[in-house]
């Protein structure tokens, strides 16, 4: 099989593509170079070129049977499954076109043609309609599964006797269209499409309303064989198709249910119920990408489809799209409006590029085998048979510039070029004169200057074929071209604003640095001559003066009478730069602006003429040059001077083409903008100016995302636990670094984690303590037996009982490791995310085995913890970014046999899953301030703020519903709100209503199965998406669930095998701080709710609570310390009343509304208080402290104060146990408001209170329980040490405290007396001390953030795994929402790094003169009275930022707390001008005047004297010296100083000048050029030397002209005004 050509792309960026196959190999080429080549394993149906994105990288698509591979030139590569047999495939400008294949049966009613516009997006179907459709709605349309239109929507292309052939695509715009054969009609049809924006897949309101009849299609309906739900498989480089998957979570893919597309991969001949054809009408509210418009179809009709039809775009002069197509041997070219303008025979066509870079012309090759060239697709066509030997039989392809072309009678192919050449100054005259003559006139005169052009061979010979075309209209060089009479006649009839537009790109061309000298002076020669031909005597007398010298070797030019006009017609309009900026620098003139082309209009009176495209660019740098020094002589705002510089695509690269001169004024100016500019001015400017520190300062997204490289600080530190005796303390010692050294570390901090922690923590090993203490996977190392085991008699007993108190720690672990890993983990995107589960396993003294604990317990939840643990060890801001689609790399592996055959495989399937649903959850847990205001949060910062799930299309997020799994639905459904919290999105609302038994339809029976922890996680979710809304809906069915609330023992569904089920408890519980979260912190403001009185009727609920016994379920089956616990009474009275008293405490959280605090207060009575239950005096007590927040007081008499009166511990009371117990659970409920009032502030009062009743119930719960009273005594101060513990870690935020170090470290041991939440609740201290590795993050004391610390450190821990009665573990991860940056940090915007040296400034508004100076990285400081903040640093930029109140940089620094400063290395000038260049270019300026001075003095000057460059750098020279007064310009930038340099330079030509205008003979030559005895039309040296003096002396002097010094004359003699002007 012979290697052949299958896909070719010619990309302006990196060059021709071509694909060939051989056998079953692709090959890619990229412009002649070997790239990649990829092994097919499976057949290859279609292969092509793609661009996806914005970024528009090339990828190589390779389509197999039923798979798609996407591969970039990047080396990354996706695996794509296709719903459907694929026909045709054309590339679009941005994504694939792809034709589904025939089928027979419901060929009419299901879609044909889909996109695909990335390879993470789905196959979406096209509509047909009208370019109106999408400027009616925003451009996203609704597709209808019918033909006709139905609600507004456009109807699906559906058509199977429409075939696709082939795509093209315009380069100056987005259209792009469709040639297809519609075998019904017999005709070629055109089609354009229009591409629609994408919405946001979960936050559109009407993008996920299929998933409310998710129980309809999941309970309903059969199983069907489809393929994978999850369609997008990201791989590394792996040249293959077809291959091996990975273990990341794609094996299992292609086994699962797939409505990702809404067809499914389904038999269409099956006699079966087509469930895709369902599926497909359902969708009745999905989106479009494409639509198509019909544009035009032959007017014939023909028997089959041509096989040459061809299709392709090409531009008109104007830039409009002309769109050609080929069909049996006939071009048709259709303008912008679709109309025919010209039908020709021709056999093959392309589009290339010959003339214009920006533009695209037509490439034919006609019937008698000719090559021909349309201009725009004109019907006159230029011949190109000149480059082409033989007949031509088609166009093979198109390589760049050159033609591929396939001859008669020649097996190989020959590549032509087909460029014309053109220089830019060439299209520059052009250009120019669409300003002058009509459009028509234009069209025909550029086909001549191309026609002539065509035959050019030099640069020398294309000026002179141009010259000859504009003054005498025709071009007698063969082949001879001649002008139309009508080009001939506009131009001889506007010769003044023909003059006036090539002069200014005179000024262009003479600014340009890479322009050869020579060129420019054959431009000044056709500029006199076109003068003097027209008749334009004061015209061409200005020319002179301005330095354009004639040429020497000319023919005379003479004026004939014929040409002579009116005055009228001669108005002396010159376009001086140089003039002109000497007038607007003059501190006495009143400056004017610089005309450019778009002023001929008004300046001649010109209407019928329309600009080509690209012509306002023909004088770009003069346009900008013009622009700053007319700002700089206006001296305005400082952000107008650089404006219309930075508005340019490559402001850089436009500055490197410009002359030293200009180049180094503007470079002067962008330095001194560069210390002078304000964070407010456009991101354009600062870019330009290159402060990068400002944009990232200021912008949401422009954050430095550079890798930090830091040194590893490895530290090997002891992490054995238990006693050890002294004879064995060297064998354990050992053991225990060899077992560190040979275990493989899964994870390691971040560089900028690690850069906190060696900063902070660089002088002890506490990071590294906590770090052992929370590690998922070491093993315990002991020594000594339980108390009272008998070793000897059952040593095997004693290690299980052992590890089963073991696990009781490992178990808890997860929750305080994701607070230490927070946010300290750098993510590889194309790989699965690693999840560290915990391992149980310990070694005895003497045995050199582990011993690992096994188990018939449901460990579940701890696994769902890891999960969330390793989610929230990704860095926030990079998971922010990341797409829907990485979710589903990290999809577990299904085991490939049945849970009969492989029972461990289907447990470990389990484990993944658990795992997997709780990776879920942290995906959706990413930090947002809740007190910035949303008018700075547009959906397109909302979007790239809010992660992967806010992302999540609907299909993904009924893939996880539909799977039933209970954890899953949990964390689903809880990341989703978090992930929307407070946006009241109507899409996630459905989802989670889904959940709610009370808010689904009559007729849901099958979804009242739903357990109680998922219905209680959407409860939560409610409460969390529309917080502090106020919604009324929200609050009436939430009051509604606490009033009907009924107490059920839920014992016999917690017996079932769902981990996720719960108790009604807590579905009250969640529906009291969902209500709560709704009108969080509105108290009585809630006047759309008044008429519920929500106190009132809250109280009623807890008033009307039955006092019950502790549920069933909430006692332990191992332990009789547990069942101790369990005894106590510390169950709520009812159902309904801790989430009735929480949703008080929530409602008025903040408000010191002393009457709602009052409803919570413990009862006086003596009896009454001894028959209370003790939690719901805690829990109580606790919201009524937070309600009056700012009474709260770190002293120990406040503390006293909130105790009963009953309960006051003094010398002469000592209390009973019951009357203790009450008082240690109020004291802990007011340590517990005492740390959320100052989370993070490290008060020392505040922790020095919480420390001294840590100790106190420390002792107190380490007291041996010698009768029951004492157990339930001891139960209770362990359950409020809990609560301390946690409290005074949330004091000390992030700080790795010592003293609370200490004392949780002693809680970490092997206990049995110690439950699952004794552990989980010092883990989480521990874990909240040292939060994301220490010093790097702490807790926000906003109200919303005390809320969401409430729920996830409920003060009720769990006593064993699966214990979610109360509180649902998932809970315990929303403080993953409250944190916040701990400290102020000043980074490098180049490289990341930390400046330690910066100080940072803080002006208080009130007093601008007082400043706070702060070192950073130092605790963020409060900036409510800042106004603004500067920072200085040594090396780098002085930075200054407006924070005033309401600004939008004060709540992003508020947020993000981080700084960035520029390298003051990195000018952005750098290279751009340098001083060495500017001196040399002024030493040649002096050199230059130098001689030609000497020359002019001599009596008969040279052939060559003239130098007319030396008089425009004089002029130029003049400019900078001016310049350099305006306050913009820089004077000491350099070591030496420019300005004195260029000021020395100045006198010095001027001095050389001078000298030669104090001979008599140039005295004589003034006075005959003011008297006008001058020969204008004269070619002598002499005159030529005669208007080069006179233009020197022009430059340097400032002379009157002609006419106004014959004026003076008339009152002082002409000697006398000679002497003054020199003086």
């Amino acid at each position: 099989m012979e290697r052949r050509l299958v896909a070719t792309l010619d990309d302006v960026a990196t060059g021709s593509h071509r694909a060939h196959i051989h056998e079953s190999t692709v090959s890619w080429t990229v412009s002649g170079r070997f790239l990649r080549c990829y092994r097919v394993d499976s057949a290859v149906e279609h292969v092509t070129f793609a661009q996806f994105g914005s970024e528009a990288v090339v990828s190589l698509c390779i389509f197999g049977v039923d798979t798609l591979a996407i591969y970039y030139c990047t080396g990354e590569s996706f695996i794509v499954a296709l719903p459907f047999g694929v026909r045709r495939v054309c590339a679009l400008q941005r994504g694939l076109l792809v034709q589904r294949a025939a089928e027979t049966s419901f060929a009419g009613s299901l879609p044909t043609l889909f996109s695909l516009l990335g390879p993470r997006s789905e196959f979406k179907m096209l509509g047909i309609g009208r370019a109106t459709d999408l400027d009616r709605t925003s451009r996203q349309l609704l597709l209808s599964p019918t033909p006709a239109r139905i609600d507004g929507a456009v109807p699906v292309f559906n058509d199977p006797n429409v075939v696709l052939l082939c795509t093209a695509s315009s380069r100056c715009s987005s259209a792009q269209y469709l040639l297809c054969w519609d075998a019904n009609v017999r005709r070629h049809i055109v089609y354009q499409c229009l591409i629609a924006e994408q919405p946001d897949a979960l936050a559109d309101s009407d993008a996920l309303s299929q998933i409310s009849s998710i129980s309809q299609l999941s309970a309903s309906r059969p199983r069907m064989s489809r393929q994978p739900s999850l369609s997008v498989r990201r791989t590394s480089v792996v040249p293959q198709l077809g291959g091996s998957r990975r273990k990341s979570g794609f094996t299992s893919a292609v086994k699962n249910d797939r409505r990702s597309s809404m067809l499914g991969r389904v038999s269409f001949d099956s006699p079966a119920p087509n469930y895709a054809a369902d599926i497909f009408r359902e969708q009745r509210q999905m989106r479009a990408e494409v639509v198509l418009q019909l544009c035009w179809s032959e007017r014939r009709q023909r028997e089959e489809q041509c096989a040459d039809a061809q299709l392709c775009v090409v531009q008109a002069s104007t830039g409009a799209d002309v769109v050609c197509v080929l069909v049996g041997g006939t071009v048709v070219t259709l303008d912008a409006a679709f109309v025919e303008v010209m039908r020709c025979p021709a056999v093959s066509m392309a589009h290339v590029r010959a003339t214009r870079p920006e533009l695209d012309d037509l490439l034919l090759v006609d019937a008698a085998g000719g090559l021909l060239l349309s201009l725009g697709g004109c019907a006159k066509s230029l011949c190109l048979n000149h480059r082409v030997t033989g007949d031509i039989s088609r166009i093979a392809y198109m390589a760049g510039d050159s033609a591929a072309l396939e001859t008669n009678g020649q097996p190989t192919i020959a590549l032509v070029s087909t460029q014309v050449r053109i220089s830019r100054l060439t299209r520059s005259l052009i250009d120019s004169l669409s300003f002058v003559i009509s459009r028509s006139v234009i069209t025909l005169l550029w086909r001549s200057v191309v026609a002539s052009l065509l035959y050019a061979d030099t640069a020398h010979d294309e000026m002179a074929r141009l010259s000859s075309l504009l003054l005498y209209g025709s071009d007698q060089r063969e082949p001879a071209t001649t002008l139309p009479a009508r080009v001939k006649a506009e131009l001889r009839d506007r010769a003044p604003a023909v003059l006036f537009a090539f002069m200014l790109v005179y000024e262009d061309t003479a600014l340009h640095r890479y322009e050869p000298p020579d060129r420019v002076a054959k431009l000044g020669h056709l500029l006199l001559q076109f003068a003097a031909i027209n008749g334009q005597t004061r015209t061409h007398q200005a020319l002179l003066r301005i330095g354009l010298v004639p040429p020497a070797d000319s023919e005379t030019t003479e004026a004939p009478a014929t040409r002579q006009r009116a005055v009228d017609r001669d108005p002396v309009i010159v376009p001086s730069l140089a003039k002109w900026a000497l007038s607007i620098l003059d501190a006495d003139a009143q400056p004017q602006s610089f005309p450019t082309l778009e002023h001929i209009g008004n300046l001649f009176g010109i209407t019928d003429a329309e600009p080509v495209f690209g012509a306002r660019d023909s004088t770009k740098l003069l346009n900008v040059t013009a622009n700053v020094l007319w700002q700089l002589a206006l001296g305005r705002d400082p952000a107008l001077v650089l404006r219309q510089l930075a508005s340019d695509k490559a402001p850089m690269l436009l500055l490197r083409q410009i002359t030293i001169d200009m180049r180094w004024l503007l470079c002067s100016v962008i330095e001194t903008m560069q210390q002078k500019c304000v964070s407010s001015w456009p991101t354009s400017i600062l870019t330009l100016l290159g402060r990068h520190d400002m944009i990232s300062n200021t912008n949401e997204t422009a954050v430095c995302d550079k890798n930090i490289a830091l040194r590893r600080l490895d530290v090997l530190a002891n992490n054995g636990n238990g006693l050890t005796e002294p004879k064995s303390i060297v064998e354990i010692c050992d053991k225990v670094l060899d077992q560190h050294a040979e275990r493989k570390r899964t994870w390691t901090q971040s560089p900028r984690a690690r850069e906190f922690s060696m900063l902070v923590f660089n002088r002890d090993l506490r990071l590294e303590e906590a770090e052992r203490l929370l590690d998922l996977s070491a093993p315990t190392y002991t020594t000594t037996a339980l108390d009272g085991a008998d070793t000897a008699d059952d040593p095997d007993r004693t290690k299980s009982q052992y590890l089963g108190l073991l696990a009781r720690r490992v178990l808890a672990l997860p929750l305080g490791q994701s607070l230490l890993r927070y946010s300290s983990r750098q993510l590889n995107p194309q790989d699965a995310l690693p999840i560290d589960l915990p391992v149980v396993a310990a070694q005895f003294r003497g045995n050199k085995a582990e011993s690992t604990w096994t188990s018939d317990t449901d460990v579940s939840w701890p696994l769902f913890h890891s999960g969330v643990a390793a989610a929230l060890s990704v860095e926030r801001d990079q998971l922010r970014r990341e797409h829907p689609s990485w979710v589903l790399l990290n999809w577990p592996t299904e085991p490939a046999d049945s849970p009969q055959d492989d029972p461990n495989a289907m447990k470990e399937f389990d484990a993944a899953l658990a795992s997997h649903a709780g990776f879920l959850l942290g995906v959706g847990l990413l930090p947002r301030d809740l007190e910035t205001s949303d008018k700075y949060d547009t959906s397109e910062q909302r979007r790239n703020i809010s992660g992967p799930l806010s992302n999540m299309p609907p299909w993904q997020t009924f893939k996880y519903l539909s799977k039933r799994h209970g954890l899953t639905s949990i964390a689903l459904l809880l990341g989703c709100a978090c992930a929307h919290r407070g946006t009241m999105n109507s899409s996630v609302s459905k989802i989670l209503s889904l959940h709610i038994p009370n808010l689904l339809p009559p007729g849901s029976s099958e979804l009242m199965l739903l357990s109680y922890g998922t219905q209680a996680a959407a409860m939560l979710g409610l409460g969390l998406l529309f917080m502090q809304s106020q919604n009324r809906r929200m609050v009436e069915v939430m009051l509604h669930e606490l009033e009907s609330a009924e107490e059920v023992h839920s014992g016999s569904r917690l017996d079932g095998v769902d981990p996720a089920e719960s108790t009604a408890e807590c579905y009250s519980l969640a529906s009291g701080f969902s209500l709560g979260l709704v009108v969080l912190g509105c108290g009585l403001s809630t006047k759309t709710l008044a008429d519920l009185r929500l106190l009132d009727t809250l109280s009623s609920v807890i008033n009307g609570g039955r006092s019950g016994a502790a549920p069933a379920s909430r006692i332990a089956k191992d332990g009789a310390e547990l069942e101790a616990f369990a005894s106590l009474n510390i169950s709520s009275s009812g159902l309904s009343n801790v989430g009735a008293v929480a949703a008080i405490g929530l409602a008025f959280l903040g408000t010191n509304y002393s009457p709602a605090a009052q409803r919570l207060a413990a009862p006086s009575p003596l009896q009454q208080l001894r028959t209370a239950d003790p939690f719901m005096l805690l829990w109580k007590t606790l919201m009524q402290l937070l309600i009056m927040l700012d009474h709260i007081q770190p002293t120990s008499a406040w503390i006293e104060s909130t105790v009963p009166q009953a309960c006051v511990v003094s010398a002469a009371n000592i209390l009973a146990p019951d009357l203790y117990r009450i008082r240690i659970h109020v004291v802990a409920a007011a340590c517990f408001a005492l740390a959320l009032k100052f989370a993070g502030t490290e008060d020392p009062q505040a922790h020095s209170i919480i420390i001294e009743f840590f100790d106190e119930l420390e002792l107190a719960a380490n007291r041996p329980a010698l009768d029951y009273e004492s157990s339930l005594t001891r139960a209770a101060a362990q359950s409020c040490l809990d609560i301390v513990c946690v409290s005074a870690a949330l004091v000390h935020v992030g700080s790795g405290d010592i003293a609370t170090m200490k004392r949780l470290r002693a809680l970490h041991g092997v206990n049995a007396h110690r439950s699952y939440g004794n552990h989980m609740a010092s883990h989480m201290a521990l874990g909240i001390l040292f939060l994301g590795g220490g010093a790097r993050f702490t807790i926000s004391r906003s109200i919303q953030s005390i809320a969401l610390l409430l729920i996830a450190l409920f003060p009720r821990f769990p006593q064993h795994y699966t214990d979610n009665c109360e509180h649902l573990q998932a809970w315990r991860h929303l403080w993953a929402l409250c944190v916040v940056p701990r400290c102020l940090v000043v980074r490098d915007v180049s490289t990341g790094q930390m400046c330690r040296d910066a100080v940072v400034s803080l002006v208080d508004s009130a007093n601008d003169k007082q400043a706070t100076s702060i070192v950073p990285p130092v605790p963020f400081p409060e900036i409510d009275s800042v106004q603004t903040i500067r920072v200085s640093a040594p090396g780098y930029m002085v930075l200054s930022l407006d924070v005033s109140p309401g600004s939008h940089t004060r709540d992003l620094v508020s947020r993000r707390r981080v700084l960035y400063l520029q390298p003051q290395t990195s000018a952005p000038m750098q290279g751009v001008a340098v001083l060495s260049q500017y001196t040399e270019w002024l030493t040649s300026t002096q050199t230059r005047v130098n001689v030609l001075c000497t020359q002019l003095m001599q009596p008969h000057p040279i052939n060559d004297v003239v130098d007319a460059s030396a008089v425009h750098a004089i002029r130029r020279l003049r400019i900078c010296v001016l310049a350099m007064h305006s306050p913009f310009v820089a004077r000491d930038s350099c070591v030496d100083g420019w300005a004195e340099e260029a000021y020395l330079a100045w006198l010095k030509v001027r001095m050389s000048v001078v000298a030669l205008a104090r001979r008599d003979e140039t005295r004589r030559l003034l006075v005959r050029y003011w008297t006008g005895s001058q020969q204008p039309n004269t070619r002598t040296n002499a005159e030529r030397a005669f208007y080069a003096t006179i233009a020197l002396l022009y430059s340097v002097l400032d002379l009157p002209a002609p006419s106004d010094a014959m004026k003076l004359t008339q009152q002082v003699p002409i000697s006398q005004l000679i002497e003054h002007v020199l003086d």
